[in-house]
């Protein structure tokens, strides 16, 4: 009997610690899409990473203007009788090796673009990570959530538009809804 009675004690006093454990916590949450979405530097490493690749991506496309230029004339000539076999598939295998290099060069600006564009998010998203932090510190947040993992939150614990202002960016109101005429 003096078993039980320390075992249902024990218990109550764990459920009860717990209990007082979990209403200590100060859970909040943001969207991170939107706060990344709507960051003051974003538009500006858009046009920067744009502007650093315009060059590159322009020659690539005048080489593949170029080849297909190429392709149109091999299968015009191909038309034409007078053409010889050899001369045609001779032609047909530069083409080939040309589209190769081509693309190899494509992979290459899009890994490197890929890679360049990966850097800068991440710039970004340093920047939104050390506003929430800063902020949670201050407000006395224990945990702060992105708001896709959150089912139910009460008023007042979405706290994007305040890691917004922190990070510079425009706070838009929203829209009031228009009177209805009668």
């Amino acid at each position: 009997m003096k078993k039980v009675v320390k075992a249902t004690a024990l218990s109550l006093a764990l459920a009860f610690t717990s209990s007082m454990a979990i209403a200590a916590e100060n859970i909040a949450f943001i969207n991170a899409g939107y706060l990344f979405q709507n960051h003051p530097d974003r538009e500006a490493v858009a046009k920067k990473l744009d502007a650093e690749f315009k060059e590159q991506a322009d020659k690539l496309a005048a080489n593949k203007k170029s080849i297909d230029g190429k392709i149109a004339a091999l299968e015009k000539d191909a038309k034409n009788p007078k053409e010889r076999p050899s001369d045609l598939k001779k032609r047909e295998e530069e083409i080939n090796k040309l589209m190769q290099k081509h693309d190899q060069q494509v992979r290459k600006f899009q890994m490197e673009n890929e890679k360049r564009q990966t850097e800068e998010r991440a710039k970004i998203l340093e920047k939104i990570q050390s506003a929430t932090n800063k902020l949670a510190k201050e407000k006395g947040y224990t945990y702060v959530l992105d708001a896709n993992s959150v089912v139910f939150a009460v008023d007042g614990k979405d706290i994007t538009t305040d890691v917004l202002k922190a990070i510079g960016g425009k706070v838009e109101e929203p829209a009031k809804p228009a009177e209805a005429t009668k």
